[in-house]
């Protein structure tokens, strides 16, 4: 990249610091590399205008050799510079499957965010080489917008923020910083390991860029700066949409608007995951996804898994959720003696209560009990037909489509046996001869549902029964 590269002083940090969005406190990511050493030296000049108390947190991976005597140079450091800092020990098992380098950055973000408290800021030492390494890779994987705007100045992270004040400044600027303050750093030997890909990416890449176009890193930076211009302005069509067809965080209506315009049934889906804070899907899984959709029926059943999440569609509607089904509904026998049943951390609890109290009045108040055989269980094995309001026998199955309940959420819902017979569906759907017995004795069967989406469904049927 270009050597006319902005100088780096405390007196410009400060004003970017003022330029972000202010914060209680600031938590500096010290590695004890050139850059994270150059932010917290510069802090350390400017605590009295900056007002902001401010401290250090140091992970210790334990890969290298010397990874404990790095740690004790920052001690060093930060008591030289009375900077308060934290150690943090984290172990590397590497049996994520996206390598060593990958894990450490979890392991490192994730033992951070841990400690973040509401206004609390991490502040990291990320700079414009950086910035325009992460344009390349992301353009080797193949990513859209989100990826070549790279990374953003100010994020959310868990309670706190994220915020990176050195992105103007190239890491041969924080270094001459240095130089010039007689501060020394250390070298991480892993920083010139060429099988890792940013560093090939910085070693081998952008150096022969450079002899064609001097000025590549300036211009992967313009890049970079229209792709987040119009990063923001697709994130702002996809949360106009997002605010209209969410009927539940984890379920997602897809308009037919939105099925006819792969474009924006990717957008909006992609950002509504992200809005989920889970990890994103791969892009081919996504477009698998679209184009069966878009090619089948609202009824087909339709899913793409990753990292231990699903998508599901059923009847124009996307169903966000972790890859495993709800546990199915036990089969009970339900007694006189007990005032509810338990059904499992899934289908939560069943219950005959006295429907003159609210539900605010406490727990289940019963007069009276069926006589026979009373149980609870769930449709795996049962074929028979329900009779249900004005006489008509309808099938099971016909009763969770017509509810429009997805097919893996159907075991968990509670089925009611009296003497055999069905004779309610969840607390929504009752036989005529039953409801009229809960009428009489002034019960009503309330069933309350553990799973999110089983809770969504509970309170979707209660409201268009009444």
């Amino acid at each position: 990249m270009s050597n006319r590269a902005l100088a780096f002083t405390p007196e410009r940090l400060l004003q970017t610091l003022n330029c972000l969005p202010p914060v209680k406190s600031y938590i500096i990511g010290y590695s004890g590399g050139a850059d994270s050493t150059a932010l917290v030296h510069a802090l350390s000049k400017i605590h009295e205008q900056l007002k902001t108390p401010f401290s250090a947190v140091h992970i210790n991976h334990g890969i290298h050799s010397d990874a404990d005597h790095w740690q004790k140079q920052c001690e060093v450091f930060c008591q030289r510079h009375d900077v308060e800092l934290e150690c943090i020990r984290v172990e590397l098992k590497n049996e994520s499957g996206k390598g060593l380098e990958a894990e450490a950055r979890h392991l490192r973000y994730d033992a951070i965010t841990k400690r973040l408290k509401p206004g609390d800021c991490l502040l990291t030492a990320h700079h414009a080489d950086d910035q325009a390494e992460t344009v390349l890779l992301n353009l080797m994987r193949g990513s859209g917008v989100d990826g070549l705007s790279a990374m953003p100045e100010s994020r959310p992270l868990g309670h706190g923020v994220l915020q990176r004040p050195l992105l103007r400044f190239r890491n041969s600027a924080l270094q001459n910083y240095l130089r010039e303050n007689n501060v020394g750093w250390t070298d991480d030997p892993s920083n010139h390991y060429l099988d890792h890909d940013r560093n090939f990416m910085r070693h081998q890449v952008i150096p022969l860029l450079e002899q064609r176009w001097p000025e590549v890193g300036q211009r992967l930076l313009l890049s970079c700066e229209a792709m987040g211009d119009a990063r923001h302005l697709l994130e702002a069509l996809a949360d106009e949409y997002l605010g209209s067809n969410l009927p539940h965080p984890s379920v997602l209506t897809i308009t037919p608007e939105c099925h006819a315009n792969k474009q924006l049934f990717k957008l909006v889906t992609r950002r509504w995951i992200r809005q989920s804070k889970l990890s994103s899907i791969p892009v081919y899984k996504l477009d698998t996804l679209c184009d069966q959709v878009r090619h089948a029926g609202s009824d087909n059943q339709i899913s793409v898994n990753w990292d231990g999440y699903a998508l599901r569609w059923y009847k124009n509607q996307l169903w966000l959720s972790e890859d495993k089904e709800p546990l199915p509904c036990p089969d009970i026998n339900w007694t006189e003696e007990q005032a509810d049943i338990d059904l499992g951390k899934d289908a939560g609890q069943l219950s005959l209560v006295n429907s003159t109290l609210s539900e605010h009045q406490g727990g289940p108040l019963r007069h009276s009990f069926p006589k026979g055989e009373f149980s609870v269980g769930c449709r795996i094995n049962m074929k028979e037909s329900f009779n249900h309001r004005g006489g008509h026998h309808k099938s099971l199955k016909n009763l969770f489509q017509s509810a429009d309940i997805p097919p893996w959420l159907r075991n968990a819902i509670p089925l009611c046996r009296l003497d055999g017979e069905l004779v309610a569906l969840g607390d929504w759907c009752i036989a005529k001869p039953f409801e009229n017995w809960l009428h009489e004795k002034g019960m009503r069967l309330e069933w309350r549902p553990q799973h999110p989406l089983l809770q969504f469904i509970a309170k979707q049927q209660q409201r268009q029964k009444h």
